[in-house]
């Protein structure tokens, strides 16, 4: 009777959750219902996808479970985490070797996520007692899914074993030792696998299922890396590693981002005329959002994260806050509105005093929108990030002599901080009560991809200008008059900054050893006079640890030594 009565509970919260179309997230434990009756059941078979929603988008935001955020952004020298026990930092000062990243981080050989998708198509495909309308919608979601989940994984190792079929525990172990397809084989699946479900999935689909555009964008995307690996990269291990023709995939990743600008109407989010407003706003409006194509959907209640309370600087908080630390670093690649480089002659700053105003606040409005810096408005107030204050008599009223309210702003910092997807309306917000939505595909992305395919297919050049320009006069930025491979990856990197994708920028332009490997970021420490209202500015170290670590192996992460052994047929990667 117990198990009757739990069983009609969770009918009764799953009709209850998918008649209202509530988020594909929220989840609800199947392990009282038997594997039989789950694929008799609409609400149960949705409720069976969510565990894959969930899973597959966990990777976002670097995990978006609390001080696991930031993970890509650690990575990437774009910030760092406050403390140095958080996995970020660890990771991303650690050296890669064959046991794995440190922490377990980056890593995601992810398996037994694979097999579950792999069992809910089987099992759609094979049950007759659902309509077919139904089973189709979701096997293409759940084919969404695990095309996803392949390119997290190829993305990190190259090559990996494609299985389209959840393996049998009884198995011969010539069946389940697997070998690995060869990385332009995965590239392959990811691009077919989306383009055949783009022609199933809904144009409009209810909130947080993919679509029809949304599949394109991770085609668009895949194709995008596989150029770009084909182009800098080498075949290497006998062609399990990189890709032979790049052009090939410049084109796949050219005419598909191109039909989603065309015909998805999906459009460029420019709902204010303010140029750092409209920015920030991209990023927070769920109303009025036609950038979106695909966004992991939260709830304030079922199914939150907590990047406000984490990002928030102080004294706005509400408890940790000020968890984001941006490199001055990065903070150099963001031009001024005029034009002009933002990379300035370091000696001109360093032990030199400055009008901060005009040093920061004159620059890209993307800059203004997604960092905080000294004199930054925020709530009606300002953040500020000084150590220390001369002729503070001459100071405004109530200016403290250093940030010691906000002195957490001031501890192992680097003078600023991550504002990107900061919700300002959040007041003080508790620890997992944040229900912005993270966006994974968005239409901004989409004209960088096909600038960046265009500008290496002959003939292009002038359309991959004209696009790049068209994200740089929605920012405010006056036009290019030309384009070279450097503007390209600096666009990218200012557009998409803290969206958890410079990292694998950076690899797959195989540039990484360059920008990473044994450099010390920046941060700047700054004291305040009361009388010129300026700041003394010094250059300061930004890392907690030593120089960084990036080695040519890196390119591709080490299957690791228990997964070889695990498995006699897999072959590791150069170098581990």
């Amino acid at each position: 009777m117990t198990r009757i009565l739990d069983i009609i509970l969770i009918l009764v919260a799953s009709f209850l959750f998918f008649s209202c179309e509530n988020d594909v997230l929220d989840k609800e434990p199947l392990g009282l219902i038997s594997n039989d009756n789950v694929w008799q059941n609409e609400n149960l078979v949705n409720l069976k996808l969510n565990e894959s929603y969930k899973e597959s988008l966990f990777l976002n935001m670097g995990g978006n479970s609390g001080f696991e955020a930031g993970l890509d952004g650690n990575m990437a020298g774009e910030f760092k985490n406050y403390a140095g026990w958080q996995t970020p930092n660890r990771a991303s000062t650690g050296i890669i070797d064959e046991t794995g990243s440190p922490a377990g981080a980056v890593q995601n050989w992810d398996y037994s996520l694979l097999r579950d998708i792999n069992d809910i198509i089987l099992n759609l495909e094979t049950v007759s007692t659902l309509n077919e309308d139904f089973k189709e919608a979701r096997i293409s979601e759940a084919r969404f899914l695990r095309a996803y989940l392949f390119f997290h994984m190829v993305k990190r190792y190259g090559g990996v074993p494609i299985l389209t079929k959840p393996q049998s525990l009884e198995a011969t172990p010539e069946e389940l030792f697997v070998f690995r397809n060869s990385e332009e084989e995965v590239y392959d699946f990811i691009i077919s696998e989306t383009e055949a479900i783009s022609e199933i999935l809904p144009e409009t689909p209810s909130q947080g299922r993919p679509s029809k555009w949304a599949a394109l964008a991770l085609k668009s995307r895949a194709a995008l890396y596989a150029g770009s690996i084909g182009e800098y990269g080498a075949v290497q291990l006998d062609g399990l590693l990189g890709i032979s023709n790049p052009d090939k995939y410049w084109q796949i990743a050219y005419d598909t981002s191109k039909k989603i600008i065309n015909e998805s109407g999906h459009a460029l989010y420019m709902k204010y005329d303010d140029k750092v407003k409209n920015f920030q706003e991209l990023f927070i409006d769920e109303e009025s959002n036609s950038e979106v194509i695909f966004a992991e959907s939260f709830d304030a209640t079922l199914n939150s994260h907590s990047w406000n309370f984490l990002a928030l600087p102080q004294p706005f908080d509400s408890g940790w806050a000020s968890n984001f630390f941006v490199f001055y670093d990065t903070v150099e690649l963001f031009d001024f509105a005029d034009g002009t480089s933002g990379k300035v002659d370091r000696s001109t700053v360093d032990g030199q005093e400055i009008d901060l105003d005009e040093f920061f606040g004159t620059r890209d409005p993307r800059f203004i929108a997604s960092i905080f810096y000294p004199g930054s408005d925020w709530m009606g107030d300002h953040v500020y990030f000084h150590d220390n204050t001369i002729n503070i008599e001459d100071a405004p009223d109530g200016w403290e002599a250093r940030a010691a309210e906000k002195n957490r702003n001031l501890s192992n910092g680097t003078g600023f901080l991550v504002r990107k997807r900061i919700d300002e309306s959040h007041v003080k917000p508790a620890k997992n009560t944040d229900d912005t939505d993270y966006i994974v595909f968005r239409l901004g992305e989409i004209y960088l991809n096909l600038a960046e395919a265009a500008f290496h297919i002959q003939g292009k050049k002038n359309e991959a200008l004209t696009n790049i320009n068209i994200i740089r006069e929605r920012a405010g930025m006056p036009a290019r008059t030309e384009l070279t491979l450097d503007n390209i990856q600096q666009e990218r990197r200012v557009e998409l900054f803290a969206e958890d994708q410079a990292y694998w920028d950076l690899r797959r332009w195989r540039i990484a050893k360059e920008v990473l490997d044994g450099v010390k970021l920046q941060g700047l420490k700054y004291t305040y006079n009361g009388t010129t209202g300026k700041y003394y500015i010094e250059m300061r170290r930004g890392e907690s640890t030593g120089p960084r670590v990036f080695q040519e192996r890196h390119y591709y992460l080490p299957l690791t030594v228990g997964r070889i052994n695990d498995n006699p047929n897999l072959v590791e990667n150069p170098g581990y």
